[in-house]
């Protein structure tokens, strides 16, 4: 702690010291002494200082003398040591009232005292207490660091810290994500974790202190968190947390936060390295794996196997792309940094949902784009992949609200045609999109003919267009014309396999009434669904009208 007013009149050259005013500052904070004999002393002032003067300067004027005592006040010095009775007969009572409603200490001394003594005796004080508390900043500096060099993670980070607080800690990254909490903390903060996750909390944090210094916050029915920031280069990367009833920290408290949000970037530090080392490797892999590079299946999966995906048993590529980051929908005032920061976000958090749910799988990132290898029982599952998929959408929500859409490829029993599974998973992608717009899911086998008309509109975007109108277009504008469903009823019969039963049903008309519709777009278009060539033309004009109309 550092010296204060009320410690420095215990000093032996103070007996006789008289408080004039301020006796509720006493623990205002002391940090250097000085003589003060000119009338600008208080330019010269940074804080913290004991001012000591005879205010020969202002001697024999009043206004003067209120001027210089108020300027030391607002020059935030610790107190004002006066001799008065030789140059100043007592200080003006309004500058006394002045000093107790700021709390600032007015302190008279004797005559006979030399202000070398009284410089003398603070200053060891001040001395002493400063050795002091470097020596405990470095203790327990040393503590924290020790957790580091032994190999230790976020839990140890976490325990040594509430060890040296006495209260319990958190350490969260900058997305509120708990990296860890230390032992023995109460079920009321425990429960808090989930409330961590709102965008709520997630913007009162973001809100909250500047710079480095630490804040609090208090949520109902739990203990107020004290939170600092962890940052480097003036970029918030989380926050080191501790729980404590008290309405402030203690200056001892504060320290040992500050060392270990040091300690805490330096570890966030590594974390960057061994993931940037991570997705480089495993970028590097998958590149080789989808390229159909030569490499033999046999080195494939030794690779696989050191990255910890075990391609032996097949698998399925999942394909997650951003629907922000490829300008399917608003960024919604986000920059390009932040869209980067918030896609990394979901990276990370796909990252550790699989291998928490499919531990043998793999997740990297491939041109804006996050790759998974499933493997295991879930890649030949097709419910369990529609899960995951799903799962991983619900991620890009506590990523920042981002929208994401997934492309399933087919299940590719060896590691050398995995290059395959990857161009199923992008054309299931680019057609989901194409059919059911951002946030879409899509297998592969629902991908069918869509595939060939995904190829020419992307080439020639007028040869789709030219299908449509040779086929559905002249059954469009007759329904629009004349209010009826023609084009309906075809899509609905073509996907209830032509049965005329079926299609009734589900149109909630009669069968003799379908075949009518069906017979009518034969006159209108030229084309009949009961030739087998028309029919798949007419189908490929329904796929078409799709593409065009999405």
């Amino acid at each position: 702690m550092p010296v204060t007013v009320g410690q420095i009149l215990e000093l032996s050259a103070l007996k006789d010291a008289r408080l004039l005013a301020g006796g509720l500052g006493l623990d205002r904070k002391v940090t250097s002494v000085t003589v003060g004999e000119v009338p600008d002393i208080a330019d010269w002032l940074s804080g913290g200082e004991m001012v000591l003067s005879t205010m020969f300067a202002v001697k024999g004027d009043l206004d003067r003398q209120r001027e210089f005592c108020r300027r030391v006040m607002m020059a935030d010095a610790a107190a004002l040591f006066v001799k008065t009775t030789r140059f100043v007969e007592s200080i003006p009572a309004d500058i006394i009232e002045l000093a107790e409603r700021r709390r600032f200490p007015i302190v008279e001394v004797p005559q006979s005292l030399r202000w070398t003594q009284l410089m003398q005796e603070a200053t060891e004080v001040i001395i002493n207490r400063q050795a002091s508390l470097l020596e405990q900043s470095q203790s327990i500096h040393r503590s924290l660091l020790g957790v580091v060099i032994r190999g230790g993670g976020w839990q140890e980070l976490a325990d040594e810290a509430a060890r040296l607080l006495g209260n319990p800690v958190m350490i969260l990254d900058t997305s509120l994500e708990i990296l860890a909490v230390s032992q023995g903390l109460p079920i009321a903060v425990l429960e808090l974790a989930p409330r961590l996750s709102t965008p709520e909390m997630r913007g009162l944090f973001a809100r909250q202190g500047g710079g480095q210094k630490h804040f609090r916050l208090s949520e109902e029915g739990l203990p107020a968190i004290f939170a600092l920031p962890i940052v480097a280069r003036h970029v918030r990367l989380g926050y080191v947390c501790a729980f404590s009833e008290a309405e402030d920290l203690s200056a001892n408290e504060v320290l040992i936060l500050e060392h270990a949000v040091t300690i805490a970037a330096l570890e966030m530090a590594q974390d960057r390295v061994r993931f940037e080392t991570e997705v480089r490797l495993k970028g590097d892999f998958v590149d080789d794996v989808i390229s159909g590079s030569g490499q033999s299946g046999d080195s494939l999966l030794r690779r696989g196997v050191f990255l910890g995906c075990d391609l032996s048993q097949g698998a399925t590529v999942l394909l997650l792309g951003v629907d922000e980051f490829d300008g399917l929908v608003s960024r919604k005032g986000l920059g390009q940094d932040e869209l980067d920061r918030r896609m990394e976000l979901l990276f990370s958090h796909s990252l550790r949902y699989v291998s928490a749910s499919e531990s043998s799988s793999l997740v990297s990132l491939k041109s804006g784009h996050i790759v998974v290898f499933v493997c295991g029982k879930t890649a030949r599952d097709r419910g369990a992949l529609s899960r995951l998929a799903t799962a991983l959408q619900n991620l890009g929500e506590d990523a920042g609200g981002l929208s994401v859409s997934v492309g399933v490829g087919g299940f590719t029993p060896e590691a050398a045609l995995m290059d395959r599974g990857y161009s199923e998973a992008l054309v299931a992608l680019k057609v989901g999109r194409k059919l059911h717009g951002p946030g879409s899911l899509l297998h592969f086998d629902e991908v069918g003919t869509y595939r060939l008309l995904l190829d020419i509109w992307e080439r020639d975007p007028g040869e789709i267009t030219a299908l449509y109108e040779e086929t559905i277009g002249p059954i469009d504008r007759y329904d629009e014309a004349n209010g009826t469903q023609l084009t309906r009823t075809l899509a609905v019969f073509l996907r209830h396999n032509e049965n005329l039963t079926k299609t009734a049903a589900e149109l909630h008309a009669h069968r003799h009434t379908i075949r009518y519709r069906l017979e009518k777009i034969a006159d209108i278009g030229g084309l009949s669904v009961f030739r087998t060539e028309h029919k798949e033309r007419l189908g490929l004009g329904l796929k078409a009208r799709s593409l065009l109309m999405s």
